[in-house]
């Protein structure tokens, strides 16, 4: 029985339901069992979760997206014997549960302060011979993401030559359009949601300026009312699978694929565990698993060896794979 843990009621059920997606096509096609709990994304969620794992007698529990809800559920969870394999939270803290208190957790999300590396390395790579811009919504995780990037780029030598931040949500965004416009820039990382970045190209060219637009993860939600034009780069963490954004998402979209994979891990895991008479958490810090992901293997801090980030370009309909990267 492979736990899945994600929040499945409130703001962050669409993600939660892309967890629980993925994991359960994962078992469907490899003779598993699951059991679904709802962490709320709150530390009393996690708690919850937690018990109903250990009630249930799950093997392993994939997923969690929150913090708070992994933070609290892991004491309890480790003291059952029961391995995390998570999806979605970032916090090097939960590491240091692994490293100071043995703390079961094996990680697929990628590690906290990849997306900003990822984002300078796109920088450094293609912008580093040209002037490029840096927008932000104004929100502490765009602000915090766009400082990180500076100071990444900046330890290199590069310096945006402008910066912007923007109120979200707006029918309009023409100053911000007007200011870049002005700069002369014509190369920008959006850091803010998909929404207002098609907002924002879309008075851009409606003034006569062509940009071209890359951002992060916050790129690959769901669109608003504009399109967002062809061209746009996003970086993601992916598994080499075509993202296709909506507010209904398919088996293998978002959060469903880490969690696919996840889930099949803990399911080869289980069935060696039983065969080979050795214990799950032996086999998650041994042994390499084959996934559709391809290969994957947990160095000795649990982090998997997987690429989390890289390009995806906006065809029009779609992110795909980017030629360049």
């Amino acid at each position: 029985m492979i736990g899945i843990a994600a929040p499945l009621s409130g703001p962050n059920e669409i993600l939660g339901r892309q967890i629980e997606a993925g994991a359960k096509r994962a078992a469907e096609e490899n003779g598993g069992t699951t059991v679904s709990v709802d962490t709320f994304c709150s530390a009393d969620g996690g708690r919850e979760a937690a018990n109903a794992l250990i009630a249930a007698r799950a093997a392993a529990a994939v997923g969690f997206l929150c913090t708070v809800a992994l933070e609290a559920a892991l004491p309890k969870l480790s003291a059952a014997a029961i391995p995390v394999l998570d999806v979605g939270v970032r916090a090097a803290r939960i590491q240091r549960q692994r490293q100071q208190h043995g703390a079961l957790v094996w990680r697929l999300a990628p590690a906290a302060g990849a997306e900003a590396r990822a984002l300078a390395g796109f920088v450094r790579e293609r912008w580093s011979d040209t002037a490029f811009g840096i927008v932000e919504d104004g929100s502490p995780q765009s602000r915090d993401l766009a400082d990180k990037v500076r100071q990444a780029l900046e330890a290199d030598g590069l310096r945006a030559a402008v910066t912007e931040t923007y109120r979200p949500a707006e029918e309009k965004q023409f100053p911000v359009a007007r200011r870049l416009q002005q700069s002369g820039v014509t190369r920008v990382l959006f850091l803010g949601a998909r929404s207002d970045t098609a907002v924002i190209l879309r008075d851009a060219a409606e003034i006569g300026s062509t940009l071209e637009a890359a951002g992060g993860e916050s790129l690959i939600d769901a669109g608003g009312g504009v399109a967002l034009p062809a061209g746009v780069v996003a970086l993601a963490s992916g598994f080499d699978v075509d993202w296709a954004p909506s507010e209904t998402p398919p088996e293998d979209e978002g959060y469903a694929r880490i969690a696919r994979v996840g889930a099949e891990i803990a399911i080869q895991a289980g069935t060696r565990a039983r065969a080979e008479s050795r214990s799950v958490i032996d086999l998650l810090n041994d042994e390499t698993f084959i996934t559709t992901a391809g290969l994957v293997r947990f160095d000795g801090e649990g982090a998997a060896d997987v690429a989390p980030f890289r390009a995806y370009r906006w065809d029009g309909q779609r992110f795909v794979p980017d030629a360049e990267g």
